[in-house]
């Protein structure tokens, strides 16, 4: 049987069609069946929803002010999906992370097939598509697998030219290297036209230092730098020269220092110590960081001194990433995606090996441990998630039954299936489960809490209270996006001081405000009272948001 198994995915278009039909159903399927959620997705898509209305492609808005925190790529690439899917909804604007997501799978496959093989390309796909965070990221209106996509695109173009420049062929192929490299430097373009300096930063540090770290001080010299550098400017600058002409200096001042330089440096925004990722990482790797030590142990054993420098690659790539950001003072568990790639082609090969039995005497208990680590997890999870359901939330303790029951039955099967020593139907197993996982949680769960955690329902409310010319705001800190974007209504005041409050509801015409309970009733204690009612009140996420009027 495992042999019948074995040839069939070494066919490379079964492979691709199954990761595109993997993507398909976990990651497009239900992209539609709950509203787009703070805090970045609603932010994002009414970004590209005032590019789409505004008609100004160039310098972007939010909320009826310029918008300078991120380049306007991703933006760019909302604004046209509308166009093809109909409209600004879930599915439009998911669309663009989902797609992208999707294509770096399939890039991960054909560097690992490349680099190793097409099984190994295969399995490292599969790993990618369902490390925890890479597949929520997929599947929500966010930037980074956007990101990730052209700086692994660069990077694979990287490796392709470093490959043939080792080999030194003939002057035609020589050409057709020096192509492949310019194509290194319009990946960390587009990395960068999608965030910022990080797009460019990432591939050429990883590039660099695995140059420097074997010595290869010719090969940093074809890398052809300084035209490579002015064919990734011309693109930029395509853009930036006219954003920085219509927004003037300010605009050059947020977009070139406080939202690259102090973001970074001084971590002015999502603060988090050095060690941040050491403990985050994990979670987000999940469940195939069980492997990742394993991995790094068996990368560089004695016996794979052929494959040294592919390892070495994706080690530089991987190490090179999670060092820049643990520098950075400013963490976010999403600003590491770019390393999943690396991380899953690394995994992909030591599992590969393992379940083919190519390991060279490795010691395989190296492999067992994780194996039966993940299981012994997944076991207490799915014993743990109704018990602290029935606790918390107890109502929907029917809801977790399914998923418990997928994790906590498949454990003993994967025991006994290791016994027998079937592990390739282990490791499909583990695939299916975080798969179903995935597609429950999106089809059912997602649904389920979406109307405690959405703003379309206290946007509708707005919507059928205010007239046209009434003004509304927000207090304390409370995002204007999902209004902006549910309602329309752009733009909308922001109000940060209780004084200022006061004498937006002194108004004598009839005005609106959202704030929290909390906030509500600090409003309501101060000696001079503003004349307040309560027009409507929701629990959206954590917070219980009311709206007043003054009338």
């Amino acid at each position: 049987m495992e042999s019948k198994i074995s040839k069939f995915w070494h066919q490379p278009w079964i492979q691709v069609i199954l990761l595109i039909g993997f993507c398909f159903i976990f990651y497009f399927f239900n992209l539609g069946c709950w509203d787009l959620w703070n805090p970045d997705e609603p932010r994002y898509a009414q970004v590209a929803k005032e590019i789409v209305t505004g008609g100004d492609w160039v310098l972007m808005h939010y909320n009826g002010r310029v918008y300078s925190d991120k380049p306007p790529l991703f933006f760019w690439l909302i604004g046209l999906s509308t166009f093809l899917w109909g409209g600004f909804n879930s599915f439009s604007v998911r669309f663009v992370p989902a797609l992208f997501g999707t294509l770096t799978v399939l890039l991960t496959f054909l560097l690992g097939r490349k680099i190793f093989n097409p099984r190994i390309g295969f399995f490292s796909g599969l790993i990618l598509a369902t490390s925890i965070h890479f597949a929520y990221l997929s599947t929500r209106a966010n930037i980074d697998t956007t990101l990730t996509f052209f700086t692994t695109s660069s990077l694979f173009c990287f490796f392709i030219w470093y490959q043939q420049y080792r080999e030194e062929k003939d002057q035609k192929e020589k050409d057709l290297r020096q192509i492949i490299l310019y194509g290194f430097y319009v990946g960390m373009a587009f990395a960068t036209l999608t965030k910022g300096p990080v797009g460019f930063l990432l591939p050429l540090l990883v590039s660099l230092f695995y140059l420097i770290l074997q010595r290869d001080w010719r090969g940093i010299r074809e890398m052809r730098l300084l035209t490579g550098m002015l064919l990734f400017l011309g693109i930029v600058l395509c853009w930036y020269f006219p954003a920085v002409w219509k927004g003037g200096r300010d605009y050059l001042s947020q977009t070139l220092f406080l939202h690259s330089v102090a973001r970074y440096s001084q971590g002015w925004a999502k603060s988090q110590p050095i060690y941040f990722y050491l403990y985050d990482f994990p979670a987000s790797f999940f469940p195939w960081i069980l492997f990742l030590p394993s991995t790094f142990v068996y990368a560089y054993y004695r016996k794979n001194d052929g494959k040294r420098r592919e390892f070495l690659f994706l080690t530089v790539w991987f190490a090179a990433i999670f060092i820049f950001f643990s520098l950075s003072k400013g963490k976010r568990a999403l600003y590491l995606l770019p390393l999943f790639p690396a991380a899953s082609l690394l995994v992909g090969k030591l599992l590969q090996d393992f379940i083919s039995s190519q390991m060279n005497h490795f010691r395989r208990e190296w492999v067992f441990f994780p194996i039966y680590l993940l299981l012994g997890v997944m076991f207490i999870v799915g014993a743990v998630i109704p018990w602290l359901i029935s606790i918390r939330f107890p109502l929907y303790f029917s809801y977790s039954l399914p998923f418990a029951l997928l994790i906590v039955g498949s454990c003993p099967i994967m025991f006994i299936l290791s016994r027998f020593r079937h592990y390739s139907i282990i490791f499909f197993l583990i695939i299916g489960i975080i798969g179903g996982g995935l597609f429950y949680v999106q089809r059912v769960v997602f649904p389920l809490i979406n109307p405690l955690k959405s703003a379309r329902l206290m946007s509708y409310e707005i919507k059928s209270r205010i007239s046209p010319k009434e003004m509304l705001c927000v207090f304390g800190g409370i995002s204007t996006s999902p209004y902006n974007f549910y309602t329309d209504i752009v733009p909308i005041l922001e109000i940060w001081q209780e004084e200022g409050l006061v004498d937006f509801l002194a108004s004598t015409d009839r005005v609106f405000c959202l704030l929290d309970y909390k906030d509500f009733s600090k409003l309501q204690a101060l000696k001079e009272k503003p004349l307040a009612q309560v027009m409507a009140r929701h629990k959206i996420g954590r917070n219980e948001v009311l709206l007043i009027s003054n009338q």
